[in-house]
């Protein structure tokens, strides 16, 4: 008992130092790094670092772009020890794909509206436009479908004979002639249209028309009219020109009348005269509205210019110019048609006039003499 209790003694000693030995080792180890059991080991951080962290070089142009960002610094941004080396790399990870990606939505958000802008509201201001379109207006404005006036430079003075023909459905043709005598002065003027019709060995009168008036600077401005047919009594039309009102000895009427009136013989001078005024108006297409006074009523002969065409007559061919008045419902059923030759003073050349039943009587010109000095 004796010789084995000091070699279990020593044992024990021996264990009790070894113990101590190593609770001295590990109480220097926490000394130097600490104990946290909520901290995770290092070598798990290390290679969490090494996997959320990636770099990548950075382009010139975003480095400066990232100097100037970096040079405003933020109203919470505190200063760093960091290297320059590593500010550039730890921005680069997640800030400038931020530039990249937000600053663009920006720029196309600017720039978006002044696409997709609508005009500006001029539709309202159309409809108020139009609105007031449909209130009445003036004479004044109607004018794109009643007379017109025109500068006027009348033909000389002359007297100018046709040869008529008048053809009927089912009927012989017949023959007859007609003198346009016409003069002015400087103030007045009269116009006589007389025509026959051949029978035989003699001849009938048809009609005979005459105009007298006064020159305006819109041209001729008639003061009566008359007119006298065969089988007809004579009726007359006249033209209170100071108070723009018209007579007729056929009916009751009183018309005002509008600037530029004429009646049936004076209206184939006064065309002349537009014509002769301003020849190279004269175009294929041009209207020349006139209002025409006739036995009963007021009318608005439109012609229409149809083209240069060349006429046969016994004086040899002459160009002229063809202008059409077609029939217009409500007001006159017959075409009337009118050829003015420029090399001849403008005076009128032919004249056809087609009725409703068809019935044509087409005057043409045989002898033209001009009174020199007007």
């Amino acid at each position: 008992m004796k010789t084995i209790a000091p070699q279990f003694d020593t044992y024990i000693l021996k264990r009790q130092n070894l113990l101590f030995l190593v609770a001295a080792v590990l109480l220097h180890l926490f000394a130097l790094h600490g104990y946290n059991p909520d901290k995770p080991a290092a070598k798990a951080r290390m290679q969490e670092n090494s996997i959320a962290v990636q770099f990548r070089d950075v382009p010139e142009e975003a480095e400066k772009k990232l100097a100037g960002i970096s040079a405003k610094p933020g109203p919470l941004a505190a200063p760093t020890s960091t290297s320059p080396t590593a500010v550039k790399k730890t921005v680069v990870a997640a800030p400038v794909r931020q530039i990249e990606v937000e600053t663009a939505p920006k720029e196309a958000a600017t720039n978006e509206p002044l696409v997709q802008t609508p005009p500006p509201p001029v539709k309202a201001e159309t409809e108020v436009q139009a609105a007031d379109t449909s209130s009445p207006v003036s004479n004044d404005s109607v004018n794109t479908d009643g007379p017109q006036t025109y500068p006027v430079y009348l033909p000389p003075a002359g007297k100018i004979t046709m040869r008529i023909v008048r053809t009927e459905p089912n009927r012989h043709p017949a023959y007859g002639d007609s003198t346009i005598n016409w003069s002015f002065n400087n103030r007045n003027y009269k116009l006589s249209i007389d025509a026959s019709l051949d029978l035989l060995l003699t001849s009938v009168n048809l009609y005979q028309i005459s105009s007298e008036g006064s020159i305006m600077p819109n041209g001729l401005a008639p003061s009566v009219n008359t007119e006298k047919r065969r089988s007809r009594s004579e009726t007359a039309t006249h033209f209170d020109n100071e108070n723009k009102r018209v007579s007729f000895s056929s009916s009751n009427k009183t018309l005002e009348m509008q600037e530029g009136i004429q009646d049936k013989a004076s209206m184939i001078m006064q065309l002349a005269g537009i014509a002769r005024a301003e020849p190279g108006k004269i175009q294929v297409g041009r209207e020349i509205r006139i209002q025409v006074a006739e036995e009963r009523d007021l009318a608005i002969f439109s012609f229409v210019v149809v083209g240069l065409e060349e006429i046969d007559t016994k004086i040899g061919k002459i160009m002229a110019w063809h202008l059409v008045r077609p029939p217009r419902p409500g007001s006159y059923n017959s075409k009337l048609e009118v050829w003015l030759a420029p090399d001849q003073h403008w005076y009128p050349v032919q004249i056809q006039n087609t009725e409703s039943n068809g019935a044509v009587t087409t005057q043409t010109v045989t002898n033209i003499v001009s009174i020199p000095g007007n």
